[in-house]
């Protein structure tokens, strides 16, 4: 209980950091607004020819509020971070604090993500009852599922990106790692549901965890059924033990190695 509270008022300070510096924030409004303006007018044209692959022109732009939504819920800087720290050395005093390296940038990274989730929650609902109005396909039975699957894909997120920052202890330059890390997350599910892919890309982009980001939450928010949420929390689970699994192997493996370049 004591580890708990620790970690809860690194959590807590976070949010109130969040909360002093939210400049940001709003700007990311504007750009998340901007954002889904542009790719719903996208898609009205697309859709000029009925459904496509079964999703309505209503449910796919709900589908892009929520990929949106969940890719702006994520905002953490925690590559950049482990990068900086890494490189520069700094990493060497957080070590040394009564916590475990991985778990403090969790909680460090909740209070954004907190703020993020109640911010661009409410705007996610406001855009679409303005855009396309209620989701007609909507299921409050489904409410639980999504918001398990919604916190699922923030962990799942959050521990990939940290695995790619804790590659600088090994590879100086990994940022073509965080790019094929986006691009993918953006092609297998953001932007496209895995549904409009072909389908041997299908079958890959099913078995990898990219899609599990984006994908999986919103197509239980678009199409809900009991049987399809449950196949894809779980799926969204395993990825998430493996990351966080391998997070922390790497991350014992790198600290032995541990060389200061800064100062």
């Amino acid at each position: 209980m004591k580890k708990l509270h620790k970690y809860t008022t690194i959590t807590k300070v976070s949010l109130t950091n969040a909360l002093t510096y939210r400049a940001t924030t709003y700007l990311r409004f504007v750009f998340y607004t901007f954002f889904i303006y542009v790719f719903m007018s996208l898609w009205r044209a697309i859709y000029q020819e009925g459904s496509v692959h079964g999703y309505g022109y209503q449910q796919m732009v709900w589908y892009l509020i929520m990929t949106e939504f969940v890719a702006f819920a994520c905002g953490s800087d925690i590559y950049s971070t482990m990068n900086d720290e890494v490189k520069s050395g700094s990493i060497a005093y957080h070590l040394g604090r009564p916590s475990h390296y991985v778990f403090y940038q969790l909680a460090n990274s909740m209070g954004q993500v907190l703020l993020n989730i109640v911010g661009f929650g409410a705007l996610a609902v406001i855009l679409g009852f303005v855009f396309v109005g209620p989701l007609s396909t909507f299921s409050l039975a489904g409410l639980p599922m999504l918001v398990l699957s919604v916190a699922l894909s923030i962990l799942l997120n959050f521990f990939i990106l940290m695995l790619l920052g804790l590659s600088s202890f090994v590879i100086e330059d990994n940022y073509a790692f965080y790019l094929i890390y986006q691009k993918a997350t953006f092609m297998l599910g953001m932007f496209l549901p895995v549904e409009f892919l072909p389908g041997w890309l299908q079958r890959i982009a099913k078995n990898l965890p990219f899609s599990y980001v984006h994908w999986a939450p919103a197509k239980i928010f678009v199409d809900y059924s009991y049987q399809m949420a449950i196949e894809l929390i779980s799926r969204q689970g395993l990825w998430v033990a493996c990351a966080i699994a391998a997070t922390l192997l790497f991350y014992h493996l790198s600290i032995r190695r541990l060389q200061v370049n800064g100062g």
